[in-house]
């Protein structure tokens, strides 16, 4: 593969086993941990901070959603009278 050295010559390639590939994969491995830590702790963090938020709404206003009515569900007052007890005999 081609490269531009550091001196700004093209070279043809670069060997994969150099020493300076120690601290590469070295900063590497520490440059993920502290980013998988940080977002384990602080989803929400940005490049712009915790306070940025978008809004990916549209601007565009129209009507409002019409209400929700509720379906059943277990509410105190207005039920019909109570059974009687179950008649005991012998």
């Amino acid at each position: 593969m081609v490269y531009v050295s550091p001196g700004g010559q093209v070279v043809d390639s670069q060997s994969p086993w150099r020493l300076s590939i120690i601290p590469e994969v070295f900063w590497g491995i520490i440059n993920f941990i502290v980013l998988f830590f940080r977002t384990l702790v602080s989803p929400s963090l940005t490049r712009n901070g915790t306070s940025h938020s978008t809004d990916y709404r549209s601007g565009g206003g129209g009507p409002p959603p019409p209400p929700r009515r509720r379906m059943g569900g277990f509410r105190g007052g207005g039920g019909g009278a109570p059974s009687p007890p179950p008649m005991g005999g012998g």
